[in-house]
């Protein structure tokens, strides 16, 4: 066989192999850390937002949430005891702390998932983690002097008190699309929100930008990072 097509043979032959590759990765490829609100302000209440850039309903049972936090690493597994953990298609999840629970009450959009995070994040540092059940990171996001694995690239400057971390919706950001920009550097993927949006699964649905879906370093991610 001539050189040339032995060529085209192996290229053929790895792009299937590619495009098996991420299919197989299954669903859960396109869930992102949306939102985090770290150092709220008077009267407001700390969440991590999450938001899936897939048409798909994701089951998020069994998945975990790592932060960094001021006395250390700590960690909750989503699971209920009688139903799953669902995010919807194109739509958001909230996650908020057990004890502001009734702080929460009177809020339009209440978290979905109560947990013991402390949230509580030393100054100018600490990350979230958005873990697979395996405990492969799906996603993260760092700001200051985060701590390894709490952060993909450069981190995010540390945002003014009250003001949330936000994903981006694409190079320019907009109020329409979701918050799916990746290029796996927070410090580009991310900016500072004055004033924080929490969203949960019965906010607007919101598709994802066009630019920022199948973007290249979401597929390599979803290939090599998350396993």
């Amino acid at each position: 066989m001539k050189s040339g097509v032995r060529t085209a043979l192996y290229i053929i032959i790895c792009i299937i192999i590619t495009g098996a590759s991420w299919a197989a990765e299954g669903a859960g490829d396109k869930v992102f850390l949306a939102e985090v609100l770290y150092a709220p302000g008077a009267g407001a209440l700390p969440f991590i937002e999450l938001y899936n850039a897939s048409e798909d309903n994701v089951d998020l049972s069994g998945w975990r949430i790592s932060i960094a936090a001021k006395d250390g690493p700590e960690t909750v597994t989503l699971s209920r005891d009688k139903e799953k953990v669902v995010i919807p298609g194109y739509g958001f999840y909230l996650i908020g702390r057990e004890k502001d629970r009734g702080a929460w009450s009177s809020s339009s959009y209440k978290p979905d998932f109560y947990c013991q995070l402390s949230m509580e994040y030393a100054k100018g540092r600490g990350g979230v983690m958005l873990l697979r059940p395996n405990g492969a990171v799906r996603d993260a996001v760092g700001w200051g002097l985060a701590p390894w694995r709490f952060f993909e690239g450069t981190p995010h400057e540390p945002v003014a008190q009250g003001h949330s971390l936000e994903r981006k919706s694409g190079p320019t950001h907009n109020e329409v699309n979701g918050n799916s920009y990746d290029t796996g550097d927070n410090s580009t993927d991310f900016r500072e929100r004055p004033k924080p949006q929490p969203q949960n699964i019965n906010s607007p649905r919101e598709r994802p930008a066009a630019t920022t879906e199948g973007n290249a370093w979401g597929r390599i991610k979803a290939m090599y990072y998350d396993q």
